[in-house]
């Protein structure tokens, strides 16, 4: 008895060559699905690129190893500019990862596992003022909060939010 197995298409593509080939971005498109789970854009291209799986922050940073430059980013642009569901925002001064640029100066920041807990999040550290804006930003969170408490306790419309740092 002869028997015939059917060859699928096994093309695999790694993100990588994703961001470099716009027509590979292109065929990856026609199967991506974007998601929210928890704060974060579960980004899922399918079972033919890897890694399939990828979770994209409000930091507007991915994941993966491509982090800011992975196409992951530019499909959750592309998401929320058609209208897609925005996930939700984290409590002020949480950090469930680091924002993208440093909240009080605007420049880069890197993850610093000291300044981390289960409060806060992830702990940041900015490259103009080191651990001194992560500080300043957490008091103001603070501070923030407790204006707010105060002013519904009083019958007085809460203070405006912070200002939000991502999409």
């Amino acid at each position: 008895m002869k028997t015939t197995i059917e060859q699928r298409d096994t093309k695999h593509v790694s993100t990588f060559r994703l961001k470099c080939d716009p027509l590979a971005l292109q065929e990856a498109m026609a199967d991506v699905e974007v998601s929210i789970i928890g704060y974060f854009y579960a980004v899922d291209f399918g079972p033919r690129v890897y890694p399939q799986q990828h979770r994209v922050g409000k930091n507007m940073i991915c994941t993966c190893y491509l982090g800011e430059l992975c196409p992951t980013v530019d499909v959750v642009r592309i998401y929320l500019a058609d209208g897609g569901e925005r996930a939700p925002d984290p409590p002020p001064g949480f950090y469930p990862v680091i924002p993208g640029r440093c909240p009080i100066c605007h420049a880069k920041v890197a993850y610093d596992a000291k300044l981390s807990s289960k409060h806060r999040g992830a702990g940041w550290r900015c490259e103009a003022a080191g651990s001194a804006h992560y500080w300043q930003h957490q008091g103001e969170a603070s501070a923030w909060k407790s204006a707010r408490i105060w002013a519904i306790q009083q019958g007085l419309p809460p203070p405006k939010p912070l200002p939000d740092e991502g999409w």
